[in-house]
């Protein structure tokens, strides 16, 4: 830091203006278009901004890596929109600043970490002016001059090495000073009007002077969490004035003069003075001097002439803490105020994840194998973008600020979690679901929130493409090699088949019903029919105590031998800790959002179609749509003869619109209903003769036939269930 160099004079009232010395080129006189400011920097580096008797705005500020002016609110510069350019490839302007824009409601603002090594001069005649400073070194120091009207003057975030002068004339005027150094002395001086000044986190140099006076009507001053070591004066002259010093430290004298009239002085806790505290409560009647008794004194302590020692609540919620008209309130919506013209051109934070290989998952999250991951992205200029990866609420897990195009770009690691929460001892890190939420803080203070999901894999992934979505699952392949590559081994035998079982469980001491699982890889179903997935042989249990079957887990299903698991397969939906003692083998996780699959598969009516298809396993089978039995009207008519098994038809389809079951040993059958009495088809000859298993026991003849109606469509129905990402 260069603010080594303590200033020991004392800031006057009429500090005088550095620029006047003869330093700076000031342009001729002459008359201006509205709305247009003259900037011109001469050969020792001094820069002269003028306006014009209207409204005038410019920032001088960096973008770049050059210090520009730049015209703010449709002010043009030297006539024109371009900016201007004061300095390449530094931050710092060498020489001196000297700003005249002469009357209207005009802006000055300083902003981005320039760096003035001269003096700074701002004169702002007649108008409702505003002078600002976000991020900005005064290194030579500074003097501030608004002239009459309703004026903002707000040094936030300034260091300055050198006296700063402030005065603002007639009008309500408001001096915000917040997270601001001083390194010399500081005046600031308002004049007749009900004037606010509030400081906010900041802190003065030893042996420098502070006076803050304020002039006729009634004036706010507060001071909060700041650090005087120099001298600090206060002077509210006439007016019922109020000042409030709440959780500050002072190193030397502190000196308050209320001035006339009823006054108020609120020491609220916890205030340090190291050095003498002396108040004057000023020639009215009816001043009050609150000092709450947590205060510490370590130097002398006086107060003289108030009437009073508690101050009015009224007034302190009033002129002090009120939202909208206390002076804390008006210090930082003056500093707002200079915040919200910095942002360049809003853009809206989107995310470019084209630096990552990764491939796409259900509900927008990402899959990858790379732990190295970029947070890479667009947003407003110079926007700050912060992380949170930990999921803690707090974004301070890595920061990067946005270029003057608005790029930015950032690595992180990805993590690998506890999957099995319910151990509390053992962290397996089998859960590779990263929530990266990315802010974006333009100098505006606008936040914008977006989210990258990203699931870090170390293992062989399957995607499971069902018509009700597609989900994947990251396969155990350490823990439980045999069992995975039996599972694997039957991806082609998995095609078009179905979840064929969706359980729930009554859970201890409860009457409510919960999801359990949903079963898959036993059927398959094509054009009506359904089949067996015919087994490979059973496989040897594999059961691991670092795996348990949680919910969002993949596991065998098995009969009462542990070692019969072959093709079927089930997912968790709740945490299922009782089928770890049978044991069932859990060999893989859902990834990414892909519960949201499977629990809308869990969410679908379940049907029994055991006598529907004469499959026993179909018991609890869920169906996109409801199940009718015998719904379905057969083409055509049939007729029967009384304890005959032969059925014959006229315009019927058998052939396809049925199955027998000495057609398809292995799997389902169809049934059909003739005016009430029921029938398992046996065998099918053609399409206008089949048998059934038992003999009809009336004539029938040219009647409507129903059957079942078995839908593909109606089904979870798997169009495959193969591995993915090994080109990752």
């Amino acid at each position: 830091m260069f603010f080594s160099r303590k200033s020991r004079g004392r800031a006057h009232r009429n500090t005088p203006n550095r620029a006047s010395e003869g330093t700076v080129q000031v342009l001729e006189d002459r008359r201006m278009l509205a709305g247009n400011a003259l900037v011109s920097k001469d050969s020792s580096g001094n820069l002269t901004i003028s306006g014009d008797a209207l409204a005038n705005a410019v920032e001088v500020t960096v973008l770049d890596g050059n210090v520009i002016v730049r015209g703010l609110q449709t002010t043009t510069i030297n006539g024109g929109t371009a900016n201007f350019t004061v300095a390449t490839g530094t931050t710092n302007i060498s020489g001196n600043v000297s700003i005249d824009l002469q009357n209207g409601n005009d802006t000055v603002l300083f902003s981005r970490n320039v760096l003035i090594r001269g003096f700074t001069t701002v004169s702002v005649g007649q108008g409702n002016d505003n002078v600002g400073t976000t991020r900005a070194q005064f290194q030579g120091g500074a003097s501030i001059d608004t002239g009459t009207g309703a004026d903002r003057v707000s040094l936030k975030s300034l260091d300055a090495a050198g006296d700063v002068t402030v005065s603002t004339g007639t009008g309500d005027d408001v001096v915000n000073l917040e997270d601001a150094t001083f390194g010399g002395s500081l005046y600031v001086h308002t004049g007749a009007g009900a004037d606010a000044i509030s400081a906010t986190r900041v802190t003065t140099a030893e042996d420098t002077t502070t006076t803050l006076f304020t002039g006729r009507d009634n004036d706010d001053v507060s001071i909060r969490n700041s650090t005087f070591e120099g001298v600090l004066k206060i002077w509210t002259k006439r007016g019922s004035d109020v000042v409030m010093l709440d959780d500050n430290t002072f190193g030397s004298t502190v000196g308050v003069n209320l001035g006339r009239d009823s006054d108020t002085l609120l020491a609220r806790a916890t205030n340090t003075f190291n050095g003498a505290f002396r108040v004057l409560a000023g020639h009215g009647s009816g001043d009050n001097v609150e000092v709450d008794p947590a205060n510490v004194f370590n130097g002398e302590r006086r107060v003289r002439k108030n009437e009073g020692n508690t101050a009015n609540t009224n007034t302190i919620s009033t002129r002090v803490d009120n939202a909208t008209t206390g002076v804390i309130a008006k210090g930082t919506a003056a500093g707002n105020f200079f915040t919200g013209l910095l942002s360049i051109t809003p853009r809206t934070l989107t995310i470019d994840n084209t630096g990552n290989t990764t491939t796409s998952s259900v509900g927008n999250v990402l899959i990858t194998r790379n732990s190295n991951f970029i947070v890479a992205g667009t947003t407003t200029p110079l926007a700050v973008v912060t992380l949170d990866t930990d999921g803690d609420g707090s974004f301070d897990d890595g920061t990067v600020t946005a270029d003057t195009n608005g790029n930015f770009s950032t690595n992180i690691t990805l993590t690998r979690r506890d999957l099995d929460t319910t151990d509390t001892s053992n962290n397996d890190q089998r859960n590779g679901l990263n929530v990266i939420a990315v802010r974006s803080t333009d100098e505006a203070n606008a936040v914008q929130n977006t989210t990258i999901n990203v699931d870090l894999v170390l293992n062989t992934v399957v995607r499971f493409a069902s018509n009700l979505g597609t989900y994947e699952v990251e396969l155990f392949d350490t823990v439980t090699p045999r069992t995975v590559a039996n599972f694997m081994s039957y991806f082609s035998d998995y095609t078009n088949s179905i979840i064929h079982r969706s359980a729930t469980i009554t859970p201890s001491g409860s009457t409510t019903p919960v999801p359990f699982v949903i079963q898959g890889g036993g059927f398959t179903l094509q054009n009506g029919v359904i089949n067996d997935v015919v087994s490979k042989g059973n496989i040897q249990n594999e059961f691991s105590n670092t795996t348990s079957n949680v919910r969002g887990t993949l596991a065998m299903a098995q009969g009462n031998d542990i070692n019969s698991g072959n093709s079927q397969w089930f997912v968790n939906l709740r945490d299922n800790a009782q089928l770890d003692n049978v044991p069932h083998t859990v060999f893989g996780r859902v990834i990414g959002n892909g519960m949201t699959v499977v629990d809308a598969i869990a969410a679908l009516s379940e049907f029994n179609l055991v006598s529907a298809t004469g499959v026993s396993a179909l018991n609890e089978v869920p169906l996109r749509n409801t199940f009718t039995p015998l719904g379905k009207p057969l083409t055509g008519t049939v007729s029967t003869t009384n304890g005959s098994r032969t059925v014959t038809g006229v315009g019927t389809r058998f052939t396809t619109e049925l199955t027998s079951s000495l057609g398809n040993p292995g799997g389902s059958r169809s049934r059909i209903s003739i005016n009430g009495q029921r029938f398992e088809v046996e065998s099918i000859a053609s399409d206008t003769q089949l048998t059934v298993v038992a003999a009809p026991t009336t004539n029938n003849s040219a009647v409507t036939a129903r059957t079942d109606a078995i839908t593909d469509a109606d089904f979870v129905r798997f169009t495959s269930i193969t591995e993915i990402l090994d080109q990752v």
